[in-house]
């Protein structure tokens, strides 16, 4: 098979997983993250690797508008060696991060959810990098270490509703 094949072949996988109920939906992508690393010998998707091999399915806050969405773009989507595993490091953090549809920051980049895994303290990223606790306003001295906001983190912190 040639790699314009590869990536086919794994665009309909992640169109296959997206259809799925949300324990397959999650494995499926990490051999989807396994695979792709290897065909595009990157270390890029470690961090999604690692987070949902390391976290219970039911903690993973997936929503029901990022599959819409995902699902969407990927079956539009013309696979390109170039653009691939940014459009996947992007379905990934839209699928596996807690977003709410109005919550942008002062630049419109829409906020995404994490833990910092150092303080055990929820906060959000733009997709332009702006950085707010949500937990509590804090001087952070440190860069944050980056982990999965998971449902049960969420909880405690955002009203959170339209789970997949």
């Amino acid at each position: 098979m040639n790699f314009n094949t590869h990536l086919e072949k794994t665009k309909f996988a992640i169109i296959s997983a997206l259809d799925s109920e949300k324990s397959i939906l999650i494995s499926e992508f990490i051999i989807i993250l396994k695979n792709s690393a290897y065909l595009l010998k990157t270390d890029k998707f470690n961090f999604w690797i690692d987070e949902l091999q390391n976290i219970n399915n039911s903690e993973v806050p997936i929503i029901k508008r990022a599959v819409i969405e995902a699902q969407k773009s990927w079956s539009e989507y013309s696979s390109s060696r170039t653009t691939f595993g940014n459009i996947l490091l992007d379905t990934c953090e839209k699928l596996f991060t807690y977003s709410q549809e109005d919550d942008f920051c002062s630049t419109q980049g829409q906020f995404h959810y994490y833990k910092d895994k150092n303080t055990n303290l929820v906060f959000k990223q733009s997709v332009f990098g702006y950085i707010e606790y949500v937990d509590r306003a804090i001087d952070i001295s440190a860069e944050p270490q980056f982990g999965l906001a998971l449902v049960s983190d969420l909880h405690k912190v955002v009203v959170v509703d339209d789970l997949y």
